[in-house]
């Protein structure tokens, strides 16, 4: 398939798949009446509004970048076409209103540019033009000396101008135009002199025939005359949007129209965001279409836009990789956007992914600021993070400048939180404190630093306390930070804590200093303290309400449990941490009264002892036939445990404590009355 396609005017266009999408803002100053002209992958945009500024814009990687200046001066009301992997303009008056009959080749391949034969015309601004195969078409517009209607051919080949039959309608400026098979169409725009309807803003339409030199005239525009919007064909249709209305000021929307040229029959698309923009420009890249700059006049004085829309035309484009997550079945020509990352591309979202190249906005979690600690007195069991970004992000997703004045934002405070950081944009080395004010006026808070030109991070750390209308600023003679004039959509509202309402200048749009503000709500604790678990260990409640408020304190007071006996068969704890025994159970058991037999008038020998590991036992039998024997440790816990019986009168016996840790142990021997005592040592 062939695909065709002429560009004019830079316009927000979209209509195949019935919905405008954004793209990347443009980088620099807003114009208007942009020369805009593309290839299949690279557009361009020149001059506007009196500057000789070139701008090149790559779909690969979605960026602009600047280049070298148009030779031919400043330049405002002028216009181009592309033809193959050229673009030809010219036309265009300057700030003096020096209006220019000049011609200009650019090669998109090496970007350079070539001055061609001029205009053996008048000088013009708005005219229409119009690219064929082989030849260029312009007529109409106007200058000091009034409109014109007369109308021109440009032969590429032979770098030559031949006067054409002039348009056989009303002398005009800033018509509407495109071409389709060769044909060129023109219509619209304003006259000097009252059409049929009384209007000096005109809705016929004419056809153009290069083979014959022939004007046809068509059917009306089907709605509201108009002038001064953008066009451009596609795929053997022609397309217009945007621009004034019959009484020259913005139409209601930014109307998008569509023609068919074998039914002479419009049809309307969906407009595109925000208000009808008047000089606006568009390209075309692959099937999707760019509409940018131009100036909404909607707003006192006018707003030089940057916002950047795309509209795909058709579904011919698309991915074609089967393993990406954006793969069409119906695109016939790869355009390189194939995507495998999908997820939330959303940057207010907690769960932003910024390698999302697939949209699925659907999934995206917006912020609740609070507290998500249970243990917290400030717990807050709706919060999903305890902190966010907010504000306008990126300040050059509108048009703005440094300003050396005293403006704020106002806030209203709906949660006690914290301003942690922000970004600002300086203009030159500067110091400059940073204020958190009242209703009045009244300093909450602020900071000072020092801040170099571009854009920085400072910390701020403003306590807020709940209240409406609160200033964030800056003191007086804050020297240049960037705000933007254009763009704002208030209220920005931050993880429900708190909501930018306005700025202070009270006119529409404007925004100032702080960018990607971070918000956060703390956890409140209770405060430490302390208390024993009378083992001798300290530990925090999480109350706030422990014995001690203090560490040191709780450790010089909770004495881990220790025994003494007191001589009477009876065991105690003197409170100190130094008794003889550290467990009850071994102080009962050492702790015997008189009445058990005393194991010195029992014949039993234990050696070595101590010894490293083994224990020789021998033990003479008294009267009983059953002895039982056990080792135990200084916290009473039995590591070696026997009960001999039927034995001979002598009972030897070896006792091996391998592998246990060097220290006192408890000898225990019991047979019927006779208990006996005694302490071993490994070594």
């Amino acid at each position: 398939m062939k695909k065709s396609i002429q560009l004019f005017f830079i316009l927000p266009l979209f209509c195949f798949a019935q919905s405008w999408l954004p793209s990347v803002p443009f980088p620099f100053n807003g114009v208007h009446h942009p020369i805009t002209f593309s290839n299949d992958s690279i557009a361009y945009v020149v001059s506007g509004s009196y500057t000789n500024n070139v701008y090149k814009y790559v779909k690969s990687t979605n960026s602009w970048s600047q280049l070298a200046d148009f030779p031919g001066g400043n330049r405002g009301y002028s216009y181009g076409v592309t033809v193959n992997n050229k673009a030809y303009m010219g036309f265009g008056s300057d700030e003096f209103t020096n209006y220019y009959n000049d011609w200009w080749e650019f090669n998109m391949t090496t970007e350079t540019w070539t001055q061609l034969s001029s205009l053996p015309g008048l000088g013009r601004n708005h005219p229409a033009m119009v690219a064929t195969s082989d030849k260029i078409f312009m007529g109409c517009g106007s200058s000091d000396m009034g409109n014109f209607n007369d109308w021109w051919e440009y032969d590429i080949a032979t770098n030559n101008w031949i006067q054409k039959p002039d348009l056989p309608s009303y002398t005009r400026h800033h018509p509407f135009y495109f071409g389709i098979n060769d044909e060129v169409y023109v219509g619209f725009g304003h006259g000097s002199n009252p059409d049929n309807y009384g209007n000096y803003i005109y809705k016929d339409f004419w056809k153009y025939l290069p083979n014959n030199d022939q004007w046809i005239q068509l059917n009306d525009f089907p709605s509201e005359a108009r002038v001064a919007g953008t066009q451009f064909s596609y795929n053997n249709k022609g397309y217009v949007l945007s621009g004034d209305g019959d009484d020259h000021q913005s139409l209601d929307s930014g109307e998008f129209w569509e023609y068919d040229s074998s039914l002479d029959q419009w049809t309307q698309l969906p407009s595109h965001p925000g208000n009808s923009i008047w000089a606006p420009g568009c390209f075309v890249l692959g099937c999707d279409l760019y509409f940018l700059l131009g100036q909404d006049n909607n707003t006192t004085p006018g707003t030089l836009v940057t916002n950047t829309y795309t509209y795909k035309l058709s579904e011919d484009c698309g991915c074609m990789d089967t393993n990406a997550i954006n793969f069409s079945s119906q695109a016939i020509y790869d355009d390189g956007s194939c995507c495998y990352v999908a997820g939330c591309s959303d940057p207010y979202a907690i769960n932003f992914d910024s390698n999302v190249c697939f949209e699925d906005n659907s999934s995206c979690i917006y912020p609740i600021l609070g507290c998500i600690n249970p243990i917290a007195d400030n717990y807050n069991p709706n919060a999903n993070t305890t902190n966010c970004i907010g504000g306008i992000i990126d300040n050059n997703s509108s048009s703005g400048g440094y300003f050396y004045g005293d403006q704020h934002l106002l806030i209203d405070v709906y949660e006690e939180c914290v301003i942690k950081s922000a970004f600002f944009e300086a203009e030159i080395n500067n110091t400059i404190t940073f204020e958190l004010r009242d209703d009045n006026g009244n300093v909450i808070d602020d900071t000072t630093h020092t801040v170099t030109p571009g854009m920085q991070q400072l910390i701020l750390n403003f306590d807020c306390p709940v209240g409406t209308n609160l200033q964030l600023g800056t003191s007086t003679n804050n020297s240049g930070l960037f705000r933007n004039n254009t763009g704002a959509n208030y209220p920005y509202v931050i993880g429900g804590a708190l909501s930018i309402t306005e700025s202070s200048a009270g006119v529409s749009g404007y925004y100032y200093y702080y960018y990607n503000i971070e918000v956060e709500i703390p956890c409140v604790f209770p405060p430490s303290s302390w208390d024993c678990d009378g083992q001798g260990n300290c530990f925090d409640p999480g109350t706030g309400n422990g014995l001690y408020s203090s560490l040191s304190s709780c450790q010089s007071n909770c004495v881990a449990p220790s025994w003494d006996c007191d001589g009477q068969s009876n065991c105690f704890d003197p409170g100190t941490g130094n008794g003889l025994y550290s467990s009850l159970s071994v102080c009962e058991l050492e702790c015997t009264n008189t009445n058990i037999l005393d194991h010195r008038k029992i014949k039993y020998k234990i050696y070595p002892n101590p010894s490293k590991d083994m224990f020789n036992l021998t033990f003479i039998k008294n009267d009983f036939d059953l002895v039982n024997i056990k080792v135990m440790n200084i916290l009473g816990e039995i590591i070696y445990n026997e009960t001999i019986e039927n034995f001979d009168d002598i009972l030897e016996k070896k006792i091996d404590l391998t592998g246990n840790i060097k220290g006192v142990y408890l000898l225990l021997i019991t047979s019927d009355n006779v208990i006996i005592n005694d302490r071993i040592i490994l070594k």
